[in-house]
């Protein structure tokens, strides 16, 4: 049992030093094989390393742009605005994705930074190769349907993250140019449209307020002539003889056309006035980029000739702005004809009547004991409060107005500008080509001893011991 026992752990023993014996010769014929291949080695390892740095080259390469803006609370007077628009306003980022993945503004994206002749241009080799072949199986997409593509693209690559404090605005894109104008113009246009959403709210309710006005204006002359009726009715019965009345219509009647008109020539105002602001805030960034462009870099540089470019671009006016400027020529044409430009110098002015009040001072000191004449009267000082109290809320609509225009900038700032990108997110260039290095190399390492035993030669001396079964006595070494 003992001798068994014995026995059975000799054997172990012998299968472990063969196991090893087995992995180091393994070893010792991959270290061999090296110096009976070099050339191989030296070809596998550096194969693997050209053939990753084509598939790099060929490949498409995806850049990451993003934005940061910081967004203040606003809290407009529940007086000028409704408790819908107040909402919206309180909370602008939450709909900050809705605003930006808009389908107008995904358009204008797409003609804003001349995507469809500018996309091919950086486009991948590989990914030209299939374009290539696409166009010769199927029909060549016309230039609606490009860009309805390309919305589609816009939606899925760019992304907004928004807190209740601040907005990001990034994209995913495989040109690094067009990352960057693209979420550039997306940044533009999120606060043109925040401008336009927080001021036409103002403005809405400045027109509702206008018509209400231009119907209380009707109520009040309607009033004075009932109650100069009544007085006319009252003379004629007690046989007096009527005195001359004072004139009891406001300065300026204003009917609902005209009133549509000014505020339509106010709007056009506001317009153009938001467009020259954001000119001139584009056009300082884009100096201040210039000239710390020229501190780092020549005049000859491509960044400084592009810079100068784009200021050169913003000098011309945009065809926005001349359709704006000649629609406001017109109004203010049909305003003068009417003889109503003057009152919209600054959009603001209306001209209260002193007369009104005059024409309720009692003609005769016992006319108020006439039922009819203290009921006009009663409704004449009711039609004039009702229009005085909706020219103050107009009044103080207009205040709100300026003052969010002037508060516009401090609510929105910019803490994170775009950046160019260094490179691509993916592929990381630097990181596949160490791992294609260490992969070459372990392959190299391999393929020698692979060739070796692949050629059913011996050329190691524990490969005769097994095959043979029999010890080696010695080697003899060729010369």
């Amino acid at each position: 049992m003992e001798s068994r026992r014995s026995f059975s752990t000799g054997t172990d023993h012998t299968r472990e030093r063969f196991e090893f014996a087995a992995v180091a010769g393994y070893g010792l014929m991959v270290i061999r094989s090296l110096r009976r291949h070099p050339a191989l080695f030296l070809a596998v390892w550096l194969g693997v390393v050209a053939l990753t740095a084509a598939g790099l080259a060929v490949l498409p390469r995806t850049y990451d742009v993003q934005t940061t803006l910081q967004v203040a609370r606003s809290t407009p007077s529940t007086a000028v605005v409704s408790k819908t628009a107040q909402r919206e306003l309180d909370a602008p980022t939450r709909i900050a994705a809705a605003t930006v993945h808009r389908h107008e503004n995904l358009i204008s994206l797409v003609r804003q930074t001349d995507l469809l002749k500018r996309w091919n241009l950086h486009r991948a080799p590989l990914l030209k190769l299939k374009d290539g072949l696409w166009a010769r199986l199927f029909r060549a997409p016309t230039e609606q349907e490009r860009e309805e593509g390309f919305v589609g693209l816009l939606e899925k690559r760019i992304w907004v993250d928004a807190t209740p404090d601040t907005v990001s605005i990034g994209i995913h894109f495989p040109d690094p140019d067009l990352a960057f104008d693209l979420v550039q113009a997306a940044l533009q246009n999120f606060l043109e449209a925040r401008r336009t959403a927080e001021i036409s709210s103002i403005e809405e309710t400045i027109t509702i307020l206008e018509g209400r006005s231009a119907e209380a204006h009707e109520a009040v002359e309607t009033a004075l002539a009932d109650m100069a009726k009544a007085r006319s009715d009252r003379a004629t019965r007690l046989g007096l003889h009527p005195r001359a009345t004072v004139s009891g219509s406001l300065d300026r009647p204003v009917d609902k056309a005209g009133a549509q008109l000014i505020t339509d020539v106010q709007a056009r105002r506001q317009q153009i006035a938001a467009l020259e602001d954001a000119r001139r805030r584009r056009m300082l960034e884009l100096q201040t980029q210039l000239e710390e462009q020229r501190a780092v870099y020549s005049d000859s540089h491509p960044e400084v000739t592009r810079l100068e470019q784009d200021v050169e671009a913003l000098r011309r006016e945009p065809s926005e702005l001349q359709a704006l400027r000649k629609d406001l020529g017109t109004l203010e044409k049909e305003l003068r004809q009417r003889g109503l430009l003057a009152d919209v110098p600054l959009g603001s002015k209306r001209v209260r009547s002193l007369s009104s009040a005059a024409a309720l001072e009692p003609l005769d000191p016992r006319e108020e004991e006439d039922p009819d004449v203290a009921y006009a009267k009663a409704q004449v000082r009711h039609a004039l409060a009702r229009y005085n109290g909706l020219l103050d809320r107009i009044d103080a609509a207009r205040l709100e107005r300026d003052n969010a225009q002037a508060a516009f900038k401090r609510r929105y700032v910019l803490i994170h500008p775009p950046q160019r990108p260094n490179g691509p997110v993916k592929p990381r260039v630097a990181l596949v080509l160490l791992a294609s290095t260490v992969a070459g190399a372990i392959l190299g390492l391999f393929a020698p001893s692979l060739v070796d035993l692949v050629s059913r030669r011996l050329v190691e001396a524990w490969q005769v011991e097994q095959v043979l079964g029999v010890p080696l006595l010695g080697e003899v070494s060729e010369r």
